[in-house]
């Protein structure tokens, strides 16, 4: 950058109020972008919804910048940047405001409606602010003026989240997902409890006599490890349905329910203290050790007391059947609890008594679920009723919770379109100055597709968006499946990724005055393939934070190669805006894959057994390969024939 370039000013005098009012709507979208990124995972829970079908939300969302990027593009084109704007608000205020209606009905299809015409809205705004900052002032300086606005955008992104953590994700009903899924299987299927349970524990043996029928599996690490996870899981579930802490598990819950509740801030942080391990884990109370003590888990309270629900029920209907079913649970206690303890450290282990370990419980197992079988369900038409209307419930009040502060947001944005009508210039210097009105829509289309810059910067952002939004999105479900995180601590770590995103992002801007936008972005996609690689293969806390440290490669890619992209367009930057909103829309089609991929079971590697969930990440990886290459050629090939 030279002397003279340095002296420009980033922003004219003249239009410092114009540049706040228009940067005032980068932390707005930021805000609906990361408020949402966490409702995959909690339409998922409340919905029972696949990881699939619960990333629709971002196909939606996403899908709203693919439908209107282009239509917006010529709106603004055709008439001013300020009515681009107010129609961006209207919309998104309309979509916020529909959640309302969406919740009461409980519909999903609905609330997906609402995020497609949120981000129609979003479209236009991106589409508009984005080209409107970049003309703000001498060219030179476009790229900086939008890194200087774009700063703003993350700060929306950590309330978004900060939200969702706190007042969404946190004041969720406590049921499980698995309480929930067996509340619908009561309600649709009339499948006791006690079945659905003992159908589970009989795949997991089913499994674990399947890996202990390999031939020497004991000395291999993959099937060693596996084997151990599956035993202990058999030792839980069958402790639990033996349920021989029945009668506590009343006064249990009463006692935790009287805990005081403590500051939820401070549980945050210090949730994610713990997870950095700059502080031990507290120890737990008085009601907490007694639970984990006699029912291992919130889930296990959670279970036993579904299971005394119901079995006074099941008894009254089958005497002799549940009498039966009682004492094989008693019986497969034993074996599961002396198999588990085979695979301690420093024990031996002996694979011929393991095998008959592993006989023994499943004989055990499929003798009660005969007997459970034959227990006439004729009678317990109520009961049934009473678990769908149970969920029913507390569905519709955690969709109520979800709904509440994007109605909030809705009522805020009316005001906002106010400000903005009253406050923006019904025009800019500049604008319309190349096509005196005219579209000249094939002319400008032309010379975008003759911009190898252009159309190369339009396909690295495609895969941007779709790995900030899989990083974003699916972290939740890292820290939960990986590390048994709650939902809110994993969208916790989230918001210390946004932090560090929003740090990353300044820094960066300051380099971009002594580094090339290509030699930076080549700089950041490298540091990002190879943290994506750690979150992948880095198994516990230290793949988490690959995870976490990714966000600081992420924080300056979308306004640079925005910048990259746009350089020297001209009013050609209007339409070439929308094709890099349209590639807003890659998220809309990597999201839901990744989703898919994390739906499947362990991916066996030959030499280890990779987690779905870390195996998802390859996507990521891949996306930033692609914009690797394209800081690269940007650095070394196009700026270089400009320059020639």
């Amino acid at each position: 950058m030279s002397d003279s370039e340095k002296k420009i000013p980033v922003v004219p005098p003249g239009l410092i109020l114009t540049f706040v009012l228009v940067t005032i709507l980068f932390p707005l979208w930021g805000f609906a972008n990361d408020i949402t990124n966490p409702m995959v995972a909690a339409f998922k829970n409340i919905l029972l919804l696949s990881n699939f079908e619960s990333s629709m939300v971002q196909a939606a969302f996403y899908g709203g910048y693919a439908l209107m990027a282009i239509p917006a593009a010529l709106f603004i084109k055709k008439f001013s940047y300020k009515k681009g704007v107010l129609i961006g608000l209207a919309l998104y205020s309309l979509a916020c405001l529909m959640f309302i209606p969406s919740g009461m009905a409980m519909s999903y299809p609905l609330f997906l409606l609402s995020y497609l015409i949120m981000t129609s809205g979003l479209s236009f705004l991106e589409t508009t602010a984005n080209p409107y900052i970049l003309s703000m002032g001498d060219e030179s300086t476009a790229t900086r003026r939008l890194n200087l606005a774009q700063a703003f955008n993350p700060m929306g992104s950590i309330v978004g989240m900060f939200v969702a953590s706190m007042f969404i994700l946190a004041s969720l009903d406590g049921t499980s997902e698995t309480g929930r899924r067996q509340m619908e299987a009561l309600a649709e299927n009339g499948t006791p409890v006690h079945l659905q349970e003992v159908n589970q524990q009989i795949v997991t043996a089913d499994s674990l006599a399947e890996v202990t029928g390999s031939d020497n599996w004991q000395e291999s690490k993959k099937l060693f490890k596996k084997a151990s996870e599956l035993s202990a899981s058999l030792n839980v579930g069958t402790f639990l349905l033996d349920n021989a802490h029945a009668a506590e598990a009343e006064a249990v819950q009463e006692a935790l329910a009287a805990q005081p509740k403590g500051n939820k801030f401070k549980a945050a942080a210090d949730a994610v203290a713990v997870v950095l391990q700059v502080r031990d884990k507290p120890q737990p109370t008085p009601a907490e050790a007694r639970r984990n003590d006699l029912f291992v888990s919130d889930r296990g309270l959670e279970l036993t007391l579904s299971l005394n629900e119901e079995q006074p029920l099941i008894a009254e209907a089958g005497a002799e059947q549940w009498k039966k079913a009682d004492q094989y649970f008693n019986q497969a206690v034993a074996p599961a609890a002396e198999l588990s303890g085979m695979f301690a450290p420093d024990t031996s282990l002996d694979p011929a008594k393991a095998t008959a370990l592993v006989g023994k419980i499943q004989q055990e197992l499929n003798a009660a679920k005969t007997a459970l079988g034959t227990i006439p369900t004729a009678g317990l038409k109520e009961y049934f009723a009473a678990a769908g209307a149970d969920l029913s419930t507390i569905q519709k009040a955690d969709l109520g919770i979800v709904s509440l502060p994007y109605a909030l947001m809705g009522g805020f944005l009316i005001l906002v379109v106010f400000l903005f009508a009253w406050k923006l210039p019904a025009s800019t210097k500049g604008e319309h100055q190349d096509d005196h009105g005219d579209l000249d829509v094939g002319g400008t289309v032309k010379r975008l597709f003759k911009n190898a810059t252009y159309i190369e910067g339009v396909i690295a952002q495609t895969f941007y968006v779709g790995a900030q939004i899989m990083c974003w999105t699916f972290i939740v479900q890292y820290g939960s499946l990986e590390l048994g995180l709650s939902k809110a601590t994993a969208q916790n770590c989230n918001i210390l990724a946004m932090i560090i995103f929003v740090s990353s992002r300044f820094i960066c801007t300051f380099l971009m005055h002594y580094i090339s936008s290509g030699a930076l972005l080549t700089i950041l996609a490298s540091g990002a393939i190879a943290l994506t690689t750690g979150a992948i293969f880095i198994e516990g806390y230290p793949g988490l934070y690959c995870l976490i440290g990714v966000s600081a490669c992420m924080s300056l890619m979308f306004p640079t190669i925005y910048g990259i992209a746009l350089d020297g367009l001209g009013d050609d930057a209007k339409l070439g805006s929308a094709g890099l909103i349209l590639a807003i829309g890659g998220g809309c089609i990597m999201t839901p894959l990744q989703g898919r991929i994390i739906d499947l079971p362990a991916i066996d590697l030959g030499f280890r057994e990779l987690a779905s969930v870390r195996a998802s990440f390859v996507l990521p990886l891949i996306c930033f390969i692609v914009i690797a290459l394209y800081g690269w050629r940007t650095y070394s090939i196009h700026h270089k024939k400009e320059n020639a």
